[in-house]
């Protein structure tokens, strides 16, 4: 499973075997709902318990701001923000970066072509807040996501996460991109 190495993959057996036999049941039960009671939801990719309508908890919800779109490369990320309690709107998993080299075949490609779509439906979207990692890949794939919007929706404004240094960091240690986007995105 990604993320768990062989250390914290023994660990979780050894967990399971001194675990009473009841509580493997319910987690091979747990396991097995999934498939039963999660789906993707058909209108912003994060998976969820989605209704009848195909649609999960916050894009049913008629008290998020309808004006901005937050996308993330993945649901995580959309639980991160939601803790944060900082942001109202809605959301959109692209489910993936686009990759440096673009060798990616098209059944693979991030979803921007839903993403446009989603846009050409949603008239009340103002805001695109693009929210991917501080790595080349995501850096690389706002800059065709703001491309390709710009180019279709002129008056969409479209922005990014501010980047900087981070509560607590040291100047002295700081690398000259958290420096240069830090003062850049001074305010």
């Amino acid at each position: 499973m990604p993320g768990i190495g062989p250390r914290q993959a023994r660990r979780i057996v050894q967990f399971l075997l001194r675990a009473d036999a009841r509580y493997r049941r319910d987690l091979l039960a747990g396991i097995g709902n999934i498939t039963e009671r999660v789906s993707q939801c058909g209108t912003c990719f994060k998976f969820d318990e989605v209704g009848r309508q195909k649609r999960c908890v916050l894009c049913d919800s008629s008290e998020r701001d309808p004006t901005i779109l937050m996308v993330v490369e993945k649901d995580v990320d959309i639980e991160t923000v939601e803790q944060s309690g900082i942001y109202k709107g809605y959301y959109f998993v692209l489910g993936g970066l686009v990759p440096l080299a673009r060798q990616r075949k098209a059944s693979e490609s991030p979803r921007i072509e839903f993403l446009k779509k989603r846009l050409h439906e949603d008239t009340r979207v103002k805001e695109v807040v693009l929210a991917f990692a501080t790595t080349p890949e995501g850096d690389h794939t706002a800059q065709e996501i703001i491309g390709t919007l710009k180019k279709e929706f002129p008056r969409l404004t479209v922005s990014q996460l501010g980047r900087g240094l981070s509560l607590g960091a040291e100047i002295e240690y700081a690398d000259q991109e958290t420096l240069r986007n830090a003062f850049t995105g001074r305010h």
